[in-house]
């Protein structure tokens, strides 16, 4: 066969095969499991809830004007605050239920209890208690209503925005709740003394002991 020929062939079927994948169809092109989001902007855990999101698109605009001004990282302290509640709900009543999203958030002394990992580890081993759960909601809210008076200019959007946070960490709240201070399986174990668990009928007490006797080898 002609050189040429070959050669020309060749090239023909490269160009084939370079069109066809760029202008490959949709149904075939690499997809995401989930929605691809770009973590410095909007951290994955803020999906979860609308009105986290809707505070952060009020705010966002301080983060690009001016981000090492007052208001700059103000807003920075409350997209973290944000995040920590949101990741933390995530982590405890997920499937997985681990530190997959909150292990690698800092520790803040002015708006953290402990550690956001630390207290996801402790709910999922049922070791926090209902004080844990809302001395740790209070300082995030106390904190987070804070910094809207730095990022509010007026009262009216202030106490709106307010309105929001609550109800953020109240869900938050409600869900870690749920989770966490769930009773665990006492299986057979009584869960009290007034439990029938620990009631045993007369006729058992009255049983003799049970003793083996015999003239086998074994008995002997």
């Amino acid at each position: 066969m002609d050189p040429m020929t070959v050669a020309l062939a060749a090239f023909l079927i490269a160009v084939a095969i370079g069109l066809f994948l760029y202008f490959r169809p949709k149904f075939i092109r690499e997809g995401f499991v989930t929605i691809a989001l770009d973590n410095e902007t909007h951290p994955k855990c803020l999906m979860r809830d609308a009105e986290a999101q809707e505070l952060l698109h009020k705010f966002q605009g301080f983060s690009v004007t001016s981000p090492n001004s007052t208001h700059g990282e103000a807003y920075a302290e409350f997209k973290l605050i944000l995040q920590k509640m949101l990741c933390i709900d995530a982590d405890i009543t997920g499937s997985g239920a681990g530190t997959y999203s909150t292990y690698n958030l800092p520790f803040a002394t002015a708006h953290d209890i402990e550690p956001a990992a630390s207290f996801v580890g402790r709910c999922v081993k049922r070791a926090a208690r209902s004080r844990d759960v809302t001395v740790a909601m209070d300082k995030f809210e106390e904190r987070g209503l804070a910094l809207l008076k730095t990022l509010c200019f007026d009262e009216k959007d202030r106490k709106a925005a307010a309105t929001k946070f609550h109800n953020i960490v109240s869900r938050v709240s409600r869900n870690i709740m749920r989770a966490c201070l769930m009773e665990k399986a006492s299986l057979d174990t009584p869960a009290g003394p007034r439990d029938p668990g620990y009631y045993a009928p007369p006729e058992l007490k009255q049983l003799h002991e049970f003793t083996l006797s015999g003239d086998a080898p074994q008995y002997i």
